[in-house]
């Protein structure tokens, strides 16, 4: 099986008023398990021109943040630094879910109707791309994360595009289902709770990237 671990950072948690800071995004194929460095990996952050959050969110993502100002306000000597070193793809509130779908489709995640693709497509490294406009089909994908169906799903589908373009199958794969004591637990267990339930090391960094690999390595204790 192959799925996708997401994760996001946000200015808050109303998806009505808070906004998308990041998104890390990684492609888990069961069958192979490969290690952190060569695993298929999207790590972005979103340009706001304007942010309204809760202290505690703005407070705990201010390096995000800091590297969002330097990059919006720096020259492209700046920007090309950022891009080749900070580990982060910046992307505009319109492109960022067409670049998700690309590095989906690059990497031959997810359903598609591949009859559609022959009447439209975009040429990129010498492969076909669907173009992005009002007919474009959407992929369908198979997602896991801590919270996903109830927090981050939410957020995402407020971005331009993803309703369009990406479609997330109804089971979602939550670790914390795996990692419940049904004797003693009161509520399902934190990530956190997870890994050290599970023998994972490291902390919870609350960087979407690095909470997406928790995750897999939780699942990973099951297959």
């Amino acid at each position: 099986m192959k799925y996708i671990s997401i994760d996001v950072e946000t200015t808050g948690l109303d998806p009505e008023r808070n906004l998308v800071l990041s998104i890390g995004a990684i492609i888990e194929d069961t069958t192979l398990k490969l290690d952190y460095e060569n695993i298929p990996k999207f790590n972005a952050i979103i340009l706001h021109h304007e942010l309204t959050g809760s202290p505690r969110a703005i407070t705990m993502n201010k390096e995000l943040i800091s590297l969002m100002g330097e990059y919006l306000e720096g020259n492209k000597d700046v920007r090309k630094k950022h891009d080749e070193h900070s580990g982060f793809q910046f992307f505009e509130p319109d492109d960022v879910v067409k670049a998700f779908f690309d590095f989906l489709w690059k990497n031959k995640v997810g359903e598609y109707d591949i009859d559609f693709l022959s009447k439209t497509v975009r040429i990129i490294d010498g492969r076909s791309y669907p173009i992005f406009g009002g007919n474009t089909k959407s992929l369908l994908i198979n997602v896991a994360g801590k919270n996903f169906g109830t927090f981050d799903k939410v957020f995402l589908e407020k971005l331009p595009w993803w309703r369009k373009l990406i479609q997330v199958k109804q089971r979602i794969i939550d670790p914390s289902i795996l990692c419940c004591n049904w004797d003693n637990d009161e509520s399902l267990p934190s990530l956190r709770e997870c890994k050290e339930r599970l023998g994972v090391k490291g902390i919870v960094t609350h960087n979407a990237l690095e909470d997406a690999w928790d995750v897999i390595q939780i699942l990973r204790n099951f297959y």
